[in-house]
């Protein structure tokens, strides 16, 4: 969202209407590069659009990328390395910062990678607690960030969270388009050249120009077509995206990494040949799309129509919400992870089947991991669950005078695979959904933990706070802590759980979110600190474990 950032460049006053639009590539079949004409306007085509599925990896390249926890909570600070490993061609890329309480954009800009390129940023807590992002990176981005701390922003927060509310969440990042690498374009007097947006962005002896009168025209465009991409120097978007982040903590001397979750646009949901989607580049501005809106996000607080303040399981969402919109979307909301990629633009419910496609293609239905409490090693394991669809089910609108959940019509998968696509259940609606604490909660079916010696516990003990008795999902990025009430390995505080002595002291666990059949759309992993107490003074004893969960569909 980044409205303190929109706000920065929102009145420069680049010309274009109102408008914006998903742009599907029209070139010739099997076509890689665009086709740049300067003669004949109806010739300018970016590469065919050839994706009609989504493919989820964790630590492979994808177009799109989820990181599916950062924090600043309690000393932590986050770093995100973002990689495009392709060595051709640039990435126009769009980065979000959300919530971890319901997804709120907290933050977002646009990093223009050259090939082969590196971007890294940080993320800490201010003074006044406000997460802040940090960059000495020269990678170009819009606006420019190099050498500028950005605080998060806390408007489309609750007045009563604020800056508490920045401090853990989730990174959506997006490859909204390459930038062509071919030497195709007529630049001055010079013909079949690279663009001028390649040159401005291409990194020489190590430094990328970022030539902003180049660049801001460009990206802050409203109406782009076919043929001003291509001659700005845009093809259709393809793999090649790598995220990698950590998470440190000076004062206690530990650190936990991983993967960022890649999203691959493919051919067909039987041939997972990487392939190309839609171009999707939105200008950074604060300027409001507009009427148009339901064609670019599924998200109910967005979205003027297939909205409702019930839903039943089947996915038949009604009653609308007394406020339409709730939010007025900007254009720096887009795109989100449901503008369509791989189906095809232009209508009010293609952003809905883009959020089921990948809602679907991330939807699990067992959680399993390891987790240690043991105190002879100040042993603590946090488990961290991201749901970073949930958003287009189901939202939290604020602006009621007592918030309520708003749903979007759809977002189903198949109850009965054995007759796909007859026995359509809802990922999220209003009998599997509640609301604890200003958060949207879903429930898990049950779990089972067992200690490490076959022994298991399936029922008798609560979970804390609410003394539930089955794990609960309370948050877009949440936290179960294992054998403690109060903070656990990571500090969580926005939509944390605690298992007390529901679980044994060490051993491992599985979570059942099977949910009629259709599963539920999660990322994680298991956060475990140890202490070696025999580390003699001085010497740090410290570590820190992360282990991916592992999934069934």
């Amino acid at each position: 969202m980044a409205l303190s950032i929109a706000a920065m460049i929102g009145g420069l006053g680049f010309a274009g209407v109102a408008s914006a639009v998903v742009i599907p590539g029209g070139g010739a079949a099997n076509s890689v590069d665009p086709v740049v004409d300067y003669a004949d306007a109806t010739k300018n085509k970016m590469a065919l659009t050839n994706a009609t599925a989504l493919s989820v990896t964790t630590g492979g390249t994808g177009h799109n990328l989820i990181v599916p926890y950062f924090t600043v909570q309690d000393g932590n600070m986050t770093v995100i390395h973002l990689t495009n490993t392709d060595t051709v061609n640039g990435k126009a890329v769009k980065v979000r910062f959300r919530g971890a309480a319901n997804s709120d954009d907290l933050l977002d800009f646009q990093v223009l990678m050259s090939p082969g390129d590196v971007w890294t940023a940080a993320v800490t807590a201010a003074a006044d607690g406000t997460a802040q992002l940090s960059t000495a990176d020269g990678t170009c981005t819009v606006p420019s960030l190099k050498g500028v701390t950005q605080k998060f922003d806390t408007r489309r927060l609750p007045t009563s969270v604020g800056a508490a509310g920045t401090r853990e969440g989730y990174v959506e990042i997006f490859n909204m388009a390459d930038i062509s690498g071919k030497d195709l374009y007529t630049v001055g007097t010079t013909t079949s050249t690279k663009s001028a947006l390649y040159t401005a962005i291409k990194h020489v002896n190590g430094v990328a120009p970022c030539t902003a009168t180049v660049i801001e025209p460009i990206m802050l465009k409203k109406d782009h077509t076919e043929e001003t991409a291509v001659k700005a120097g845009f093809n259709t978007p393809t793999t090649g995206l790598m995220g990698d982040w950590y998470i440190i903590n000076v004062a206690k001397t530990t650190t936990f990494s991983g993967a960022a979750t890649a999203v691959t646009a493919v051919v067909s949901g039987t041939d997972s040949t990487a392939a190309k989607g839609n171009f999707v580049v939105f200008p950074q501005l604060a300027d409001a799309v507009g009427a148009t809106i339901d064609n670019f996000t599924a998200d109910p607080l967005l979205r003027t129509a297939n909205i409702g303040t019930t839903k039943t399981a089947a996915g038949v969402a009604s009653v609308a919400p007394t406020t339409v919109p709730a939010i007025e979307a900007a254009f720096y909301d887009l795109p989100d992870l449901s503008t369509p990629y791989v189906v095809a633009g232009g209508t009010a419910t293609a952003p809905i089947t883009q959020a089921e496609i990948l809602t679907g293609a991330l939807a699990v239905k067992t959680i399993t991991n390891q987790y240690a409490t043991d105190a002879g090693i100040s042993a603590k394991t946090d488990w961290v669950f991201s749901m970073p669809t949930r958003r287009y089910s189901v939202a939290l609108d604020y602006r009621q005078t007592t918030p309520s959940r708003v749903y979007t019509n759809g977002i189903v998968g198949d109850t009965d695979p054995a007759t796909a696509g007859v026995q359509a259940g809802a990922y999220f609606h209003a009998s599997n959904t509640s609301l604890d604490s200003g958060k949207i909660c879903v429930t898990s079916d049950k779990q089972a933990f067992y200690d490490r010696e076959e022994t298991t516990k399936t029922a008798g003990a609560v979970f804390s706070p609410g003394a539930v008795d089955k794990a609960r999902f309370c948050g877009e990025t949440s936290i179960l802590s294992f054998g403690t009430s109060t903070s656990g390995v990571l500090g969580a505080a926005l939509a944390a759980q605690f298992t007390e002595t529901a679980a044994y002291t060490n051993g491992w666990g599985v979570i059942d979110v099977t949910n009629g059949n259709v599963g539920l759309p999660i990322l994680g992993s298991a956060f475990i600190k140890l202490t070696n107490p025999q580390a003699s003074a001085g010497v740090s004893g410290n570590y820190g474990i992360t282990w991916p969960h592992r999934f069934t569909k």
